[in-house]
């Protein structure tokens, strides 16, 4: 059997979108950049590398591909990244179908959120894999395709490179991606990096040489890349940096990221502003104090508010979409909802639209059970006690007055409250839709969508029933 040298990252995708299954959510791309990270690295070094991710393919469809253009089978390994616990049944197809057209493959597995909880756990679940990697992969990558792998967690703080997105198969359809910091620490009871230091931001001139590396990747052509940062908090300071360096290199380049409510200045948006940000994905979670304090979000819930609400309006006076981030959280109820929803209909002349949906535990048992021992006091339950161990995303009734089926009626009737299609057409089409994708392309999938399952407004006649 004839070899390649390369090595083939594979992004795993979903067999079916984790919200609501209907055609606009199909046709939505998720960069992995940090699978791109390993692969720029290995490039870098010399190593032949391709990233393909799996999107919303049949994992048969993926290897008949690799193998066919002759990537696999390969002399070095299959690395897959498992990005979330929704990829894992993708990702076992996957590794099933690898190992059974080449016995020899060596399957290495990543994603630090689903392998780092519980090793043993996934290993029962993928027994394909010859070796799992619990951490950020950086500092070891160079060693993973040797025959001594070095598998120990070591830090890996936020490289200083501009990502190669040519690597990534048909990467001309993904937004690009630059990775602005690592970490957060903010200790919100719900969030995987929770205690997990937040980094110092990589410096103004950092971020503007790799968007001018970026941009050239593109060949000059439009781009508008998301600044990767679980929560992005510069100061002035950093963001008059910022603009005077794009000024300096005349890169006019539009982009997005994503931060809290009580993380960023009306002066640092405004400077943020001047330097192209043009959309702001805003972890405000609840307008409720009890769920605030619930989710530890903030100790002070009203200046938690007040601080919302003065940056929601300075995004609105700065010409920035914020899209509202709304989680339905354990021990919900009509009136902690209503809470919620009386704040963004005072604030929704600044919104630019939401993303609305209910908690779920994340992880086997291991991790699970103490997020759902603490859910417990606030009355909320697992719809299914044993979906932590069979497939590590567990569900929640999220109290006696808000079941799991009302909590997703409800997220869908918030959602449509303060967003139609133009609305969220404009919020995907920033980011995540294929760089091709048209309104044209969008009306049509919206009319074969149905309308029941889309979150947002749709006129009679836009959308069909199924």
């Amino acid at each position: 059997m004839k070899r390649s040298k390369t090595v083939t990252f594979v992004s795993a995708g979903m067999l079916s979108p984790k919200k609501r299954d209907h055609m606009l959510a199909r046709r939505q791309l998720y960069l992995n950049y940090g699978a791109l990270s390993l692969a720029t690295i290995l490039d870098a070094m010399g190593t032949e590398t391709i990233l393909v991710h799996g999107e919303h393919r049949e994992p048969a469809d993926v290897v008949r591909g690799l193998f066919e253009q002759g990537t696999l089978p390969s002399r070095l390994p299959v690395m897959v990244s498992i990005p979330s616990f929704y990829a894992l049944p993708w990702a076992q197809v996957f590794c099933r179908l690898v190992r059974g057209a080449d016995p020899d493959a060596r399957i290495i597995v990543g994603g630090r959120w689903v392998v780092g909880p519980d090793p043993d756990w996934l290993q029962a679940k993928l027994p394909e894999a010859d070796l799992l990697i619990p951490g950020l992969a950086e500092p070891i990558i160079a060693t993973l395709i040797t025959e001594t792998p070095d598998v120990r967690r070591l830090p890996a703080p936020t490289p200083d490179v501009a990502l190669n997105h040519p690597l990534v198969f048909g990467f001309e359809r993904y937004q690009p991606s630059i990775e602005a910091s690592r970490g957060c620490g903010m200790g919100c009871a719900f969030c995987e990096e929770r205690d997990i230091r937040l980094e110092k931001l990589r410096s103004p001139e950092q971020i503007v040489g790799a968007l001018a590396a970026v941009a050239d990747q593109y060949g000059g052509s439009e781009i508008r890349p998301y600044f990767q940062a679980s929560m992005f908090a510069p100061n002035v300071h950093w963001g008059t940096g910022l603009a005077k360096a794009l000024r300096g290199t005349g890169l006019k380049v539009d982009w997005r990221t994503e931060s809290r409510v009580d993380a960023l200045t009306p002066e640092t948006l405004a400077c943020l502003a001047e330097a192209g940000l043009k959309v702001l994905d805003l972890g405000l979670e609840t307008a409720s104090p009890t769920q605030i304090l619930n989710m530890r979000k903030s100790r002070d819930p009203d200046r938690y508010l007040q601080r919302a609400s003065t940056l929601l309006t300075a995004c609105r006076d700065h010409g920035i979409a914020a899209k509202v981030n709304v989680l339905l959280y354990a021990g919900e109820t009509a009136r902690t909802l209503d809470e919620t929803r009386s704040f963004l209909d005072d604030h929704a002349g600044s919104i630019g639209g939401v993303s609305v949906g209910p908690v779920i535990a994340y992880g086997p048992p291991k991790i699970a059970d103490a997020l759902l021992l603490e859910w417990s006091s606030c009355g909320a339950v697992p719809v299914d006690p044993r979906s932590a161990t069979d497939t590590g995303i567990s569900m929640i009734h999220l109290s006696h007055e808000l079941d799991a089926k009302a909590a997703e009626v409800a997220s869908l009737e918030l959602s449509r409250r303060y967003m139609d299609a133009d609305a969220y057409f404009g919020l995907k089409s920033f980011s995540y839709y294929p760089r091709d994708y048209t309104r044209q392309d969008f009306d049509r999938d919206v009319a074969e969508s149905g309308a029941s399952q889309l979150p947002f407004r749709v006129s009679t006649g836009e959308a069909g029933q199924r």
